[in-house]
This record gives C-alpha cells, sequence and structure tokens, in this order.
C-alpha cells in the first residue's frame, strides 16, 4: 500500500465530524447526566451565584476533583443566568473537544505514515467506545482529558515543548491524577526514542524541563490559590476516598509492577473494564465482553517489550501498562470515567499492530484479508455494545436519575423545614443538588463532618449515624438490610420511614436491558425521619 496515497482519502472535516457526531447522539438520544455532574455543578452554581466556590455556603471545602470541569460550567451559568442551558453548553464544547482529540490522532498518524487501515481502525475505536462516547458528554471532564492527552502526543513526538506544557497544565487542570499518565509518556517516549537514537535523550530531557516549565505557570496558580482558599490544595473528594485505603509499599508495589502480566491471567485486573461497558462488574451482559477486553488489553499491555517496534508503538503500550497498574494496583475504585484514556493507548496500540502486518512485504493475500477482517469484526462489536449501552443509559436516565433520585431530592427539599437540616446518604449528586440540604454524604466527599467521624468511628454506618445524628437517611434497600442486621435499633426507634420511591416496576417494563443488575442496585430508596424530629411541622 502506498501511504502517501492512502492517507490524503480521509478528510479533515470527516474526521473532526467522527469525533463530535457519537457524544452529541448519545446525548441527545439519553440525556444521559452522571451522578456527580450535579456534585460538581452544585459549587459551579454556587460560584456563579457569588456565594463561593463551595459545596455548602460557608464551608470552605474542595468537593470537586477536577478544577476545569467546576470553573466553565460555572461561568455558563454566570454568562446565561440559566440552568437549564449550563449542560447543554457543556456538552457542545465537549463535542467539539472530542473532534479535535480525532483531528489530533489523525495528524499524528501522518506523521508517523501509518496506512489508512489502521488510521481509519483507531479513529473509529476511540469515536465509538461506549465509556468515552457517554463520559465526554455526560457532565464529567473525559473530553478535556481525552483532548490534552492527544495534544500531548503529538507535541512528543514533533517535539514541541512549549505545546507539550501547556499539554501537560491542561491534564492536570482536568484531573490531577493525570500526572500518572504525564510521567507514563515522557518516559517511555524518552526510551523509546533513545533505543533508536542515543542522542535523542539530551533532546527527550530539555524538552521535558521546558515543559515543565510551563506547566508550572500554567496550572501553579490553580495549586496556590486552592491551597490559600481551602487550606489544602489536596481536594476533599481524594482525602474522603483514601482515607482508609491501605497503601502497599514501594517493594509490594515494584513486585505488582512486574508481575502484572501474570497476575492479569489468573486474577481480576482493569483490563477487564478497558473496552467493557460502564459499570460491567454489575454482570447482565455477555461473557464474551469481558474476554475481548482482556484479550485486547493483555497484548497491548505486552507491546512495548517486543524488540523492533517504532517509538510510537513502544510509547503508548508502556503507558498503557503504567495505566492499567494504576488503574489495579494504587486508584481508588477505579471508577468507570477512569478507564477512557487507557482505551484510546490500547486502541493506538492496536492500530499500530495491525499497520505493521498490513504493510508487511510478502504477506500474503488471504491472510491479509482475515486480518481485516478480524478487526473490522472488532471495531463492529465494540460499536454495538456502544448502540447497546445508550439504550440502557436512555433506561437508567429516564427510570432511575429523573424518576427516582432526583425525586428523592426534590421530595426534601420540599418536606424540610430549614436548608440546613442534614441527611446522611451515599448518592450525593441528584439528592444532594435537588434537595439544596447540608449532605452528610458517604465517604464524605462534601462533608468534613463525616471524614472526621470515620476517623474517630471508622466506617460503619451504624456508628457514623450515632456519631453524626443527622436529620434524614436516605438509603437504598440493601443498605436498610444491612443496618437492621448489625443495629436494629436505629431504624426501629431512632429513625422512622417516611417516604419510598421505588422504581422496580418501571425497570421491570423494560424487558431487553442490558446490564440491568446496575440499574437494579439503584431502583429503590427509603427516606428515613429522625424520630425526635417527626413531630416538627413540614412545609407541604
Amino acid at each position: 500500500m502506498n501511504r502517501q496515497a492512502a492517507m490524503p482519502v480521509i478528510r479533515a472535516r470527516w474526521v473532526f465530524l467522527l469525533g463530535v457526531l457519537p457524544p452529541l447522539l448519545f446525548a441527545a438520544v439519553t440525556q444521559h447526566a452522571w451522578e456527580d455532574w450535579y456534585i460538581a455543578y452544585r459549587s459551579a452554581r454556587h460560584l456563579a451565584l457569588g456565594a463561593g466556590l463551595v459545596f455548602e455556603p460557608g464551608e470552605r471545602l474542595q468537593t470537586f476533583t477536577s478544577p476545569i470541569n467546576v470553573l466553565l460550567p460555572a461561568l455558563y451559568r454566570w454568562l446565561t443566568g440559566s440552568d437549564a442551558m449550563v449542560l447543554l453548553l457543556h456538552r457542545i464544547v465537549c463535542a467539539l473537544l472530542m473532534g479535535c482529540a480525532c483531528l489530533n490522532l489523525w495528524r499524528l498518524l501522518q506523521r508517523e505514515r501509518l496506512g489508512l487501515a489502521a488510521t481509519v481502525f483507531l479513529l473509529v475505536l476511540f469515536a465509538t467506545d461506549s465509556k468515552t462516547v457517554d463520559f465526554s458528554v455526560n457532565g464529567l471532564e473525559t473530553a478535556f482529558l481525552l483532548f490534552f492527552f492527544s495534544v500531548t502526543l503529538r507535541a512528543l513526538f514533533e517535539q514541541r515543548s512549549v505545546l507539550l506544557g501547556v499539554a501537560w497544565a491542561g491534564l492536570l487542570w482536568s484531573r490531577p491524577d493525570s500526572v500518572v499518565y504525564i510521567a507514563a509518556l515522557g518516559l517511555g517516549y524518552a526510551v523509546s526514542t533513545g533505543l533508536h537514537d542515543r542522542s535523542q535523550w539530551q533532546r527527550s530531557m530539555a524538552m521535558a524541563i521546558k515543559a515543565g516549565v510551563v506547566t508550572v505557570l500554567l496550572y501553579g496558580p490553580w495549586l496556590l490559590v486552592s491551597a490559600w482558599y481551602y487550606g489544602s490544595p489536596v481536594p476533599h473528594t481524594i482525602v474522603a476516598k483514601g482515607l482508609h485505603t491501605v497503601s502497599a509499599g514501594p517493594l509490594e508495589l515494584l513486585l505488582a509492577f512486574v508481575s502484572l502480566p501474570f497476575h492479569a491471567l489468573v486474577n481480576p485486573t482493569a483490563m477487564r473494564d478497558v473496552f467493557a461497558p460502564t459499570n460491567y462488574f454489575f454482570g447482565g451482559w455477555p461473557l464474551l465482553l469481558e474476554w475481548v477486553s482482556y484479550a485486547l488489553s493483555w497484548v497491548a499491555a505486552m507491546v512495548w517489550l517486543l524488540p523492533r517496534v517504532s517509538p510510537l508503538l513502544r510509547t503508548v503500550s508502556f503507558a498503557f501498562y503504567v495505566g492499567v497498574f494504576y488503574l489495579t494496583h494504587v486508584a481508588a475504585g477505579p471508577y468507570a470515567w477512569y478507564f477512557p484514556p487507557c482505551t484510546l493507548l490500547a486502541a493506538m496500540v492496536w492500530a499500530g499492530l495491525l499497520d505493521r502486518v498490513l504493510q508487511r512485504d510478502g504477506l500474503a493475500a488471504p491472510l491479509r484479508h482475515g486480518v481485516a477482517a478480524v478487526s473490522i469484526s472488532v471495531v463492529v462489536f465494540l460499536a454495538a455494545v456502544t448502540v447497546v449501552q445508550t439504550w440502557q443509559m436512555k433506561v437508567q436516565q429516564a427510570v432511575i436519575e429523573d424518576g427516582g433520585r432526583k425525586q428523592v431530592g426534590l421530595w426534601l427539599k420540599a418536606h424540610a423545614s430549614h436548608a440546613q437540616e442534614t441527611v446522611f446518604v451515599e448518592s450525593l449528586g441528584y439528592i444532594g443538588f435537588f434537595s439544596g440540604l447540608k449532605m452528610y454524604d458517604y465517604p464524605g466527599i462534601a462533608s468534613a463532618e463525616v471524614v472526621q467521624a470515620r476517623r474517630q468511628h471508622g466506617d460503619e454506618w451504624d456508628a457514623l449515624i450515632r456519631a453524626l445524628r443527622p436529620d434524614w437517611l436516605v438509603l437504598r434497600q440493601r443498605e436498610v438490610q444491612k443496618l437492621e442486621r448489625i443495629d436494629p435499633a436505629i431504624l426501629q426507634g431512632l429513625y422512622y420511614p417516611v417516604a419510598v420511591f421505588d422504581q422496580s416496576a418501571a425497570l421491570a417494563a423494560y424487558r431487553f436491558l442490558p446490564g440491568r443488575a446496575w440499574l437494579e442496585y439503584d431502583r429503590a430508596y427509603i427516606v428515613f425521619r429522625r424520630a425526635d424530629l417527626l413531630a416538627v411541622p413540614v412545609t407541604p
């Protein structure tokens, strides 16, 4: 194949539209807004209205992880004066960023002279990945993260120090833990290019130093401002989630890093989720999905160890290996929105492998056609998963979010006697935003009181409830059952049920619903009122 002739077949406008259209269509069909969007937006709204960048006015607590994903919505709210417009604008901006990310990847592959088939494979796989499409427009920072990720890759291989610094700063503004990928890509690039040209080591070091200075200049002010405003540059979300996490020692982590390929063959790892739908682990999806994700991920993680691979291929494979290790052994959760960067890296590895096979001289036509057929099958299969997940998220938004958790929040707002009444709950987003009440959420993302109680009393909910004495409890059915088992007096004297929000019948009406188990987990909430407050008049 003549690579120079093949690449111009793809036009920039089509590449851009490939990145833009899937998330916009997904948002239009599902109207999906992730739970965490409303956690960040409550703070953003308060900032726009002059109450400060806080979840609870008067309490300086950094209850968000992504600075850019709270400051921009605050700007949208301030400019439009409309809550309804904010998420719409956010979706449009993020979809445009996805289009720009596709363009950056396309330009990078042009520079690296990958063939048409490999280029199309990567762009389609990236643009139609189920979690990437969803989280790029459901209110999270994923689109910003992936855009700056694509800029980082271009800047590295074009050796543009200032642009690389801008990209690194953008990654940190999107998610602080991006430092993992910054280090992995930087080290992978330095080693991979250094193996081909030893003089490249010095150039890589100089580029990293210049980029680091730019990064500090662009991101450093946020650290200083957040340290002054909140008392610490570390988001309270990280403090709450990592409070009782058992950290492995350096030697243990090193051993886990080295043994990851073998560990992944016999134990569950993040490789299971890289190409799987959101919250796949709840069940309700074909086992084939897990096997496909594992196979694609395991191979992608091993390519950097092979001889005679290109610097780009070795760099992205090494960064993917580090990313999977981080998500398996270090990150709390890990949560579904952590995966799109790893999915992109794995897709790039496979695009490089596909190109290497198809461009191999003397490859028999039947084998060439077989490789192409398998590649097309993988793309079609994963795109079909995205289509199915679009249906799942449409149901999830209508039944669980709008019909369930949002209604719980609105009911609490209507029945609370004042805005400072406290609510103990795990589902912080919808219930916290639409109630407007003071939240004692577990694990304490928006509540310093909960984190302090956990330090003193541990993580069992019965001890926390007795210590905090919230005015309301909002519990799932299984959480009610657990409390009744470990401390039945709490729900048989201290608190009494006053409302039930059960979407079981509405959920059961959908006969076709892959991943049903995840939606069933959130289908019913029971609201409890503290016994000594039952006589207090409430707003009808």
